[in-house]
């Protein structure tokens, strides 16, 4: 290893460290105030910093938002993972219990939540960024769901982006009604991963299409 790696390892930790604390703060900062009340200023200082290193790290106010959405969906996609590695479909009663663990109680995620969607009605200019911030996590939920039906030799009866689709939009649902109170919301959840995983999945070989079934006898 060379002296200027040897120089620059420490500075990349630095920096990683101070980008994680700022996102940590962000999150909090925004979940508590708003996404309009909430300023670079009073982001900086609950992190421990400068507003200066704020702007080195993002580039915008916006651009902090969407990096801290963006964070936690890859941290929740990964926290289903032991699930996906396992039998499919997943034991339902283990998958609403995860749910519960990550989603009924994390009130910060919920008021983010609710902090993209009205952002993203009330700011044209900066809607289409949200919504492709959405879509990105959708899109990883349904490449994993695709990868993970090859892997155990099953197909999805319905299109994986469809069904990734419909996970976040219950799952979303469900976790305000949980901010709110409602004592039935991980019932609820295990119902609809009932369903979904009873009806959307079928083995390969049922998804054989019209040339296979119609192949001429040798």
């Amino acid at each position: 290893m060379g002296f200027e790696e040897t120089k620059t390892a420490p500075r990349r930790r630095d920096r990683v460290r101070t980008r994680t604390a700022l996102l940590d703060a962000a999150a909090k900062v925004f979940a508590d105030k708003g996404f309009a009340a909430a300023t670079l200023d009073a982001i900086a200082e609950s992190a421990g910093f400068t507003r200066g290193a704020v702007h080195h790290h993002f580039g915008s106010k916006e651009e902090l938002f969407l990096a801290v959405i963006a964070r936690r969906d890859g941290e929740l996609l990964a926290s289903y993972e032991p699930l996906l590695a396992g039998s499919l479909p997943p034991d339902v009663q283990a998958n609403a219990e995860q749910w519960r663990k990550l989603h009924a109680s994390d009130r910060l995620d919920t008021l983010l939540r609710l902090e993209l969607r009205l952002l993203a009605l009330r700011d044209d200019e900066i809607r289409p960024q949200l919504i492709a911030v959405d879509r990105e996590a959708t899109s990883a939920t349904a490449a994993r769901l695709a990868e993970v039906a090859i892997s155990h030799d099953v197909s999805w009866r319905y299109q994986p982006d469809q069904i990734a689709t419909l996970l976040h939009l219950v799952s979303g649902s469900l976790r305000v009604r949980a901010a709110l109170g409602e004592p039935d919301t991980v019932a609820l959840m295990e119902t609809f991963l009932r369903l979904v995983w009873a009806s959307a999945i079928e083995p390969s070989t049922q998804r054989a299409g019209p040339a296979a079934r119609q192949a001429p006898n040798a």
